[in-house]
């Protein structure tokens, strides 16, 4: 995969539609129980091997597991899940590093990783098969536990995450990121690059995105984003992986996407004989809000799909 040579690139991860930030609770553990389960939702920091994973469950039905990419958080997702809570037990997550959640470890890795996640679905109770969506750096995650649990996959989403390891070029610049990052440059470098992750065209939401994506980043620590960049830098080749699985897979890729060239995403995907590809004609790498409703009338009929089968 080459990325393209921006002065920096990051991988962002927005909700899909904007809401007031400050509605979010404050404390980290808080529960509610409503008739409507769309109101209703648990949130909790759950203690697992080494990690205290910040976690926000919602809705009854088949498990559907949200993964937010580098420099974002659980609520990042808050539209995808009210619509799925309707039909599906959704699961979100703050990363390590992220939000809410702990520190990662020195020795990081979305591998190992993989483990902590199967942890925490049967600390949540789920047994069956789960939907797995991950966003960018999340996509990564989502990899490696498909990768190590297929049995437990119903189905793998995976939106503007390539499925390739990192190359040269891209393991250069995160490098050259870090660097800046314990120089001390962080908001020099949300500055840069948040902007240079959405598609060129004018977009009324981008400002009132921006804004949000802004919020989102200064939660992450700087040792968070460090030892993410060596997660990033470390990821696998899960090409081999997909071709040979068994669960459905769903593809995003946006056309105008400078994180990771959507051509190269496409040569790859299209490699995967039962994968679902949905390419994004107005969409940089925050497709799931640059086309809010295509993504979500998309991803409505993936899902639905898998119900119906």
């Amino acid at each position: 995969m080459h990325i393209v040579n921006i002065r920096i690139t990051l991988i962002f991860s927005v909700r899909v539609a904007v809401r007031n930030f400050k509605s979010h609770p404050d404390t980290s553990l808080n529960y509610k129980e409503s008739p409507d389960i769309t109101n209703s939702y648990m949130e909790q920091i759950i203690k697992l091997s080494g990690y205290m994973i910040n976690t926000k469950v919602e809705g009854e039905g088949p498990p559907l597991l949200l993964l937010h990419s580098y420099w974002g958080n659980l609520l990042l997702f808050d539209n995808l899940a009210k619509g799925f809570a309707q039909t599906r037990k959704v699961i979100r997550i703050d990363l390590p590093g992220h939000g809410k959640s702990s520190t990662p470890l020195p020795d990081y890795r979305f591998d190992t990783f993989a483990g902590i996640l199967n942890e925490l679905l049967i600390h949540l109770n789920i047994s069956g098969k789960t939907t797995i969506l991950g966003h960018s750096m999340g996509g990564y995650a989502a990899l490696s536990y498909a990768a190590r649990y297929p049995e437990k996959i119903e189905s793998l989403i995976l939106m503007h995450s390539p499925v390739r390891n990192a190359d040269f070029q891209s393991i250069k610049l995160r490098n050259r990121e870090a660097g800046l990052l314990l120089k001390g440059k962080k908001e020099l470098l949300l500055q840069v690059t948040i902007p240079s992750n959405f598609a060129p065209e004018a977009n009324p939401k981008t400002p009132e995105s921006i804004a949000i994506l802004n919020q989102t980043a200064n939660q992450v620590t700087i040792e968070g984003a460090i030892r993410s960049i060596e997660a990033m830098n470390h990821r696998r080749n899960y090409l081999k992986t997909l071709q040979n699985a068994k669960y459905p897979i769903l593809i995003i890729i946006g056309k105008f996407d400078k994180v990771y060239l959507a051509d190269d995403q496409l040569e790859d995907a299209r490699q995967i004989p039962h994968a679902d590809i949905l390419l994004l004609d107005h969409s940089g790498h925050l497709g799931f809000m640059e086309e809010e409703e295509l993504v979500q009338t998309r991803l409505r009929m993936f899902v639905h799909h898998l119900i119906k089968d």
